[in-house]
């Protein structure tokens, strides 16, 4: 759910990168089937070298605590292509064959249509596993689930397939290389000729595998389609340099490696595969990682590698330790975890995440070189990423479980990440998946049947292996009980996530902010606690204690809350510029807060600093309080004209406010429900206020799409206060409608 509020948006990500002088070139490295322990980078005893996925983790940021969204393949590339849990799809377990029905919902907005939006070339290619549609010669309506393959009609397009969901060129292998039909589409038309469709039987055919019975190509070779992919990939790129449109160019890369059947080609880029590695599967590995290196080399041969991001992963855990590479060599794909794919063990969807950008230097990255972040992700907060760094605000109905891991690629504020994180196993014979489930706070993992019922219990910190249950300690009850609620929570949630608003963009140049920018990590960067009391309780309402500085209050609105200082009769936060007060609605309805920071003596409206949210179920976010000057004479830009205050300010700000003499707070708290349910915590204190900030705020002054003078560009910044006011209003009301749904 959402909240907008018109002073300070705190449930918003950080640095944006919109509208820099190059944006970055996007390319995301989706493997199948590779484990924890499958590269040296995350298990030094893996028994296979791949040198380009080291060299990618010098030069970039390995993540330790990456999930996939499932421990399965669909349903986790579902995730990734739309920044929602498996089950907010049409399938829970996701859809599998080429001619399903889309498992991607009307109006559900896929990775290729937001970096489209963001005016990126786009290009997909390989496995899609995401459904779609073909259509029969003789009715001309989509093929039914049993169909004849020499009825289907391909002079028709591919329905649904990644040339629908905002891809303009595409390659797609519809399942990959694992089974039927054995063939290729290029933008959504058969990559060959119809008359060449035969019946596959399984079986081995020279190199080739066929594992399921099934219609394809005469010439389709499971060993050549990962040199198919990377030709065709290195081809985009070649046409999108020599096009010189100036647009950068996102790519979402999924590998047929290292999925059965294992049939590595003989070479690749003049480099011997089969039998390299001692055993199928780790050629497949190792087919992937030249891959890897093609593409790297092909970037930094058209000089532009500095400039592009690479998010290096995989759709799932590793295979089971009943490979010949595991019984033969030793090697565990999922060491030093418990579990493989398809299982809700840590070896099931724990996954290598390495992010590289920059120059492989220090000084000239973003993302820093040989760094490590132990940040909670998962798969489906790409999505969100890519809004942030491409300085887009998310729709309330974009992204849904996606949070925007920015804050620990650029190593920025931690306490931006996410804390929770559900994951899906479909672990089980055919199409009999158990879907269990597998809730994250923080360490503690929490193990759930489909039905919801507690299983399990592991602290992740200190027992990784998943060795030791912790589900029937007695001193874990609570902990149970709170988990379980967070997990139906987030099942039973519209959205679980906060949506990912972009509220100030450092611009980038070369790899380094510019110095007249001021970070909104430093704004949003709690620097001191003010502890406070609840004051004056008016009838009707309950307010109980539910942790240190934290209360829950419910009643009946419109009501009026008053805290003052716990132990002392004022706060004193004239050494920071910004107040804040984190809320968290928890009922149905658009809750409204409007809310006042109190110096002594009031007169009027003439000594107090004032804020507003709307507020809608389930989003964390924080109503910030950004001091305006003391000044009452106006001289800034002309622009601001329709505002009484410096570029400092706010225009609901007319009046003197003294930061060093705080005695109270008062929310005045209404819902559209005509109950309102909400957490309020401690006030904080944010950005001290150095001469050199201060210097900054009165430069480079603009009016935000909240109303607010920032000393920053801003994306969307609007330079009119009736487009604001318009611009507001309807998003006030989109909010209230998906409230309503």
């Amino acid at each position: 759910m959402r909240l907008v509020a018109l002073f300070f948006i705190f449930s918003t990500t950080t640095a944006s990168f919109a509208d820099t002088p190059e944006k970055p070139n996007v390319i995301i490295f989706f493997m199948d089937d590779l484990g924890y322990g499958d590269c040296k980078a995350y298990n030094p005893e893996s028994k296979v070298s791949l040198p380009n996925i080291e060299s990618l983790c010098a030069d970039g940021m390995r993540f330790t605590d990456a999930h996939s969204p499932s421990a399965v393949c669909a349903p986790s590339r579902y995730s990734v292509m739309t920044g929602n849990y498996p089950w907010r799809g049409r399938l829970e377990n996701g859809t599998w064959m080429f001619h399903q029905r889309s498992q991607i919902l009307d109006g559900q907005t896929t990775l290729g249509q937001l970096m489209q939006n963001a005016g990126y070339s786009t290009a997909f290619l390989g496995k899609v596993h995401l459904g779609g549609t073909v259509f029969s010669t003789t009715t001309k309506k989509p093929v039914s689930w049993k169909y004849d393959y020499r009825d289907i009609d391909f002079s028709r397009k591919w329905k649904d397939g990644p040339s629908d969901l905002g891809f303009e060129f595409s390659y797609s292998l519809p399942q990959g290389i694992q089974g039927p039909p054995y063939i290729a589409f290029r933008n959504g038309m058969l990559d060959g000729a119809p008359e060449d469709l035969i019946e596959w039987e399984p079986g081995s055919y020279g190199n080739s595998v066929i594992p399921t019975k099934g219609f394809g190509l005469k010439q389709w070779d499971s060993s050549t389609a990962g040199p198919d992919l990377i030709r065709e990939a290195t081809g985009f790129i070649d046409r999108h340099v020599e096009a010189g449109t100036g647009k950068p160019f996102f790519m979402h890369y999924c590998t047929e490696s290292c999925h059965v059947p294992h049939t590595p080609p003989k070479t690749l880029a003049g480099k011997t595969i089969r039998g390299k590695a001692g055993d199928a599967h780790l050629d497949m590995l190792l087919e992937a990682d030249i891959q890897l290196g093609m593409l790297i080399a092909h970037l930094k041969a058209h000089e532009i590698l500095e400039n592009t991001l690479i998010l290096f992963t995989s759709d799932n855990g590793g295979l089971a330790r009943d490979k010949p590479s595991h019984k033969l060599l030793g090697h565990n794909s999922n060491a030093p975890l418990r579990g493989s794919k398809a299982t809700i063990w840590e070896g099931g969807h724990r996954v290598p995440l390495i992010a590289r950008w920059g120059d492989g230097t220090p000084a000239g990255s973003p993302i820093t070189p040989a760094a490590t972040s132990s940040a909670l992700v998962g798969l489906q907060d790409i999505f969100a990423t890519l809004a942030e760094l491409t300085g887009q605000t998310l729709k309330a109905e974009q992204g849904l479980d996606s949070q925007s891991f920015v804050p620990a690629l650029l190593q920025q504020n931690p306490t931006h990440l996410r804390h929770e994180l559900l994951v899906q196993a479909n672990d089980g014979d055919g199409w009999g998946q158990k879907l269990a489930k597998g809730f994250r706070e923080d360490q503690w993992k929490l193990i759930a049947t489909k039905d919801r019922k507690p299983l399990h219990l592991f602290n992740l910190n200190e027992d990784v292996a998943e060795e030791h249950d912790l589900i029937d300690s007695e001193t874990q009850e609570a902990r149970i009980a709170t988990m379980l609620r967070g997990l139906n929570k987030t099942l039973d949630s519209d959205r679980s996530t906060p949506i990912t608003r972009v509220t100030q963009k450092p611009v980038v140049n070369n790899g380094s902010v510019q110095p007249d920018s001021i970070s909104s990590t430093e704004l949003f960067e709690p620097v001191r606690t003010f502890t406070m009391r609840p004051d004056t309780i008016p009838d009707g309402v309950r307010i109980n204690a539910v942790g240190t500085g934290k209360w829950r209050v419910r009643g009946e609105t419109p009501f009026t809350l008053h805290f003052k200082p716990k132990n002392a009769t004022s706060w004193d936060a004239s050494p920071y510029r910004l107040l804040g007060v984190p809320v968290c609605s928890k009922a149905r309805g658009v809750v409204t807060i409007s809310a006042r920071l109190n110096n002594s003596k009031p007169l009027g409206w003439g000594r107090h600093c004032v804020g507003s949210a709307v507020a809608l179920r389930d989003e964390k976010t924080t109503l910030g309080f950004v001091f305006p000057t003391t000044d009452p004479k106006y001289d800034g830009p002309t622009i601001f004209q329709d505002q009484l205050g410096k570029p400092n300010g706010h225009r609901h700000h007319w009046r003197q406010f003294f930061p060093a003499d705080v005695v109270g707070l008062v929310l005045e708290i209404t819902s559209a429900s005509g109950t309102a349910d909400i957490e309020i915590s401690n006030l904080f204190a944010a950005w001290e206020a150095t001469p050199e900030r201060e210097q900054a705020l009165h430069t480079l002054p603009y009016l935000d799409r909240f109303g607010q003078v920032r000393a920053v560009e801003w994306p969307g910044k609007l330079h009119s206060l009736e487009q604001l006011k318009k611009e507001l209003s309807q998003e006030l009301a989109d909010a209230a409608k998906i409230d309503r749904d």
